[in-house]
Formats: C-alpha cells, structure tokens, sequence
C-alpha cells in the first residue's frame, strides 16, 4: 500500500511538472503560429518542433482533446502549405519533424475512426522515416499494421519479422482467412500487449472484418453464386471451426455487418436465410470505411 502510495504521488507530481511544461510551450507555439512575418523568415517554421513537444506531453498526461487545438492551426489557411515536404519561398520543415507529425496525427485520426485518413498519415511517416531508424520504424507499425488490416491490406510475414512484430503474424492470416476462432485466440493472447501500446481496440476492430471474410468464404463455396444463403449452413460451418453459436447470435453478427456496410443485403427472419445483393455482395473494405 504504501509502494503504491509512492507511485500514485510520484506519477502526479510527474504530470504537474508536465502541465506546467505545456503551458510554457503552449506560449511558444502562440508566438511561432502567430508571426505575421514574410514566409521566408516566419517563425511559423518553428511551429511543428512545439507542437510535437506537446503532442507527446499530451499523450503522456491522457489530454488527447487539446491536440485537436494544434492540428487545427496547422492546417489553417495561414499556415505553411509544406506539411508533404514541399518547398515554399525557399524555406521547409525538417523532415524529422514531419515525421513525428504525422506520426501523432495518424494515432489521432486512429482515435477518432478516420482509417483512410490514419494510413494516409502513418504510411507518409512509415516511408521517410529513416531505415536505421528501426525503433521509430516499429512504433509507427504498431498502428499502421491494424489500421490498413481495417482496410484489406495485410502486412508480410517478413515485414513483421523485420521488425519485431512476429506477434501479428497469426492474427493477420486468422482475419485474411476468415477463422474466427483463432483471432479471438491470438486477441486473448496479446491482450496486455495492446492494451499497453493503446490498440487493443483498433485491433479488436478486426474481428468483424474475420466474419466478414468468413460469411463471403462460405458465399464462394456455392458453385451457382446464390443470393439466399441458409444461416444453418454458417452455423455449421462455425461449429467445424470450433465456435458454437446459435442461429440468433450469427443473425445479430449478420445484421452488425449488414448495417455497417460490409455485407449488402439483408436477413429473412421468416426463411432463415441471408439474401445478398447480385452484384458486390461483400465490398472492398476500402469503399465500407470510404474516404476520411
């Protein structure tokens, strides 16, 4: 109790120091996004170190609300257009900063369930940051991986491998593959893991994409490309997997991917079956999530 005691007043006397150093950077970052300078010798190329500085404090104190603040200035009308590295009037921000920048913006758009926007992010910093950097170049897969997993888009074996990241592997084939099961066993098994590195729940996300792939899998083994699919004929198939669900819940896990978009058509309670639509009866999952 009294090693707790320790640690709770240690962790509070560390986030008021860290307050208070937001604050004094908070007045810098005023000062550099404010300048009415020419470009060529505006503090505005100043601005991405500070706020860098403050994305960090502000992941680190759990107050995600005033990055919002940061990256609205920055993409305001009065802020340099060099955010892709881009020269203006002669002047560009260090490629260090951009990076981290994107960085922080990714895992921002992550929070607020803008996928396109997030690997938008995440890849630009993925793709410059430098090769040496492998430590930075793991921290910004942590999320890209899941997020473009989000999308349709699994990362190699050897990608994960050359970097550490071996722990993805088997849960990148369980939702390519369909296997319910196995995700939900990959999930369990590195649960503190992500839930330490703060993605448990973009990860998690991922199991609905496994049903997803696992109902159109299913779709694909009828040779005639029928649209009325008996949900007896999933529940089966769920039980040779190893899951048991009933025909209620398989219903409600149809009608949470038929109303998010990822299954085009509809259930017939009266008949039992799931009817498809005709055409692109399982969209890329691109298109479900669309452009953020």
């Amino acid at each position: 109790s009294s090693s707790t005691d320790k640690e709770l007043a240690a962790s509070g006397v560390k986030d008021s120091k860290l307050q208070e150093a937001a604050r004094v950077l908070q007045r810098s970052f005023q000062v550099t996004i404010t300048d009415r300078s020419p470009l060529p010798v505006s503090k505005k190329w100043g601005a991405l170190g500070v706020i860098n500085t403050l994305f960090k404090i502000y992941f680190s104190i759990n107050n995600l609300r005033l990055c919002q603040n940061l990256i609205r200035a920055v993409e305001g009308s009065a802020f340099p257009k060099a955010l892709n590295g881009e020269t203006v009037e002669g002047r560009r921000f260090k490629l260090s900063e951009l990076v981290t920048y994107k960085y922080f913006v990714g895992r921002l758009s992550l929070l607020n369930s803008q996928f396109t926007r997030a690997e938008r992010e995440l890849s630009f910093a993925f793709e410059r940051c430098p090769r040496h950097m492998t430590h930075n170049k793991r921290l910004i897969l942590r999320y890209l991986v899941p997020v473009r997993m989000a999308l349709g888009v699994f990362a190699s074996a050897q990608l994960l491998q050359k970097y550490k990241l071996d722990y993805y592997i088997p849960i990148c084939r369980a939702v390519h593959a369909g296997h319910v099961s196995a995700f939900e066993a990959e999930l369990a098994k590195h649960q503190r893991l992500f839930i330490r590195h703060g993605s448990y729940l973009l990860v998690e996300r991922s199991k609905l994409i496994a049903y997803r792939n696992f109902f159109r899998k299913v779709h694909e083994l009828h040779a005639d490309k029928t649209t009325r699919l008996d949900v007896s004929t999933f529940k089966r198939c769920f039980n040779a997997t190893g899951i048991e669900m009933d025909v209620d819940e398989i219903e409600c896990v149809l009608a949470n991917l038929i109303y998010s978009g990822y299954i085009k058509g509809y259930i017939s309670h009266q008949h039992g079956k799931l009817v498809v639509s005709k055409g692109n009866a399982f969209p890329p999952l691109r298109d479900v999530l669309g452009e953020s």
